[in-house]
């Protein structure tokens, strides 16, 4: 072989062993915008004749945003007669929202599964809620916060809530609350009193009194509260809005949008109050109002009640 074949010789060869060496790196593929749906507790048992919550927790996944609808059939072999819930809830990227479904059984015993359905935009995703509806066997009590409560910065909202004594139970609770997220000068719970005494097969009432420092973070926070007597203890969620601070001079008047049938009292010395949104009697169930949020502006959510309907009788 000549002198100049041998370099032309040598670059078609290793041109070649270049092209043979090539790895093929598949593109990357865009995650896809979703969501997931949690339910705490993921198992409800229900006090026949009584009621139950349950918090419903929608996480957006790939960054997907945009408002969250929840629909919750009853009746038929759910085993409900009602559930109320929050609307207008808005996901953000990499968030999450949450809702307290007030359950409120029919009047058949056994074991049901309830469908909570929710969308976003075009998708829609299912969850499955095991449902346990039994007569009270025995001794115990119950007790809730209203679904959702709203405050501003520097404000304290006193509500009155009740306990409610099932099966004969007789004894003292004593109440504590947790606040999460567990943030510096997050949101702070308190009752009065503390330990409530309960009377057999009625109810006893205590104040709940919801803070927030003029500092605490704006935002939206679970409160969770845990009445404890002896050997039985429950727990109960709500969501408490933080909203930005507003002088006196423009916090709203008493009158709004807000209206309830609720025994909550009302007077001059707590109009820096904001209405919760969730009775705690069961036949709140029967009615529609709305949610005052005060961020900067005025915003509205609403209740949505969803009731089996009554056969009409001849």
């Amino acid at each position: 072989m000549s002198p100049v074949g041998r370099p032309r010789k040598v670059a078609v060869t290793l041109a070649m062993l270049l092209a043979m060496s090539i790895i093929v790196i598949p593109r990357p593929v865009s995650a896809i915008a979703d969501f997931t749906v949690t339910a705490s507790p993921a198992e409800v048992t229900i006090p026949l004749g009584y009621w139950a919550d349950v918090m419903v927790t929608v996480t957006s996944l790939n960054g997907l945003t945009g408002s969250v609808q929840i629909d919750m059939p009853v009746g038929g072999g759910t085993g409900l007669f009602g559930a109320g819930f929050s609307t207008g809830m808005q996901l953000n990227p990499g968030g999450n929202a949450s809702t307290v479904l007030m359950l409120t059984p029919g009047n058949t015993p056994g074991n049901y599964t309830a469908s909570v359905n929710v969308t976003i935009g075009s998708m829609v995703h299912s969850l499955a809620i095991p449902l346990i509806i039994r007569p009270v066997s025995g001794p115990d009590f119950i007790t809730r916060l209203w679904g959702s409560y709203s405050i501003l910065q520097s404000w304290s909202s006193p509500v009155q809530e009740e306990i409610m004594s099932l099966g004969g139970f007789e004894g003292q609770a004593s109440l504590t609350a947790t606040v999460s997220p567990s943030v510096q000068d997050a949101p702070v719970v308190s009752f009065q009193p503390s330990t409530v005494t309960i009377s057999g097969n009625q109810a006893s009432t205590y104040i709940a009194t919801l803070s927030a420092a003029r500092i605490t973070p704006t935002g939206n926070y679970v409160v969770t509260v845990r009445a404890t007597s002896g050997t039985i203890s429950h727990s109960y969620n709500a969501i408490l809005m933080v909203g930005d601070y507003r002088p006196p001079t423009e916090e709203p008047p008493p009158s709004n949008n807000a209206t309830t049938t609720s025994t909550h009292q009302s007077n001059e010395a707590t109009t820096n109050q904001l209405l919760p949104i969730l009775s705690p009697a069961v036949a709140m169930l029967e009615s529609l109002w709305w949610l005052v949020t005060a961020s900067g502006a005025i915003v509205v959510s609403g209740i949505v009640i969803v009731r089996r309907r009554q056969r009409r009788r001849d």
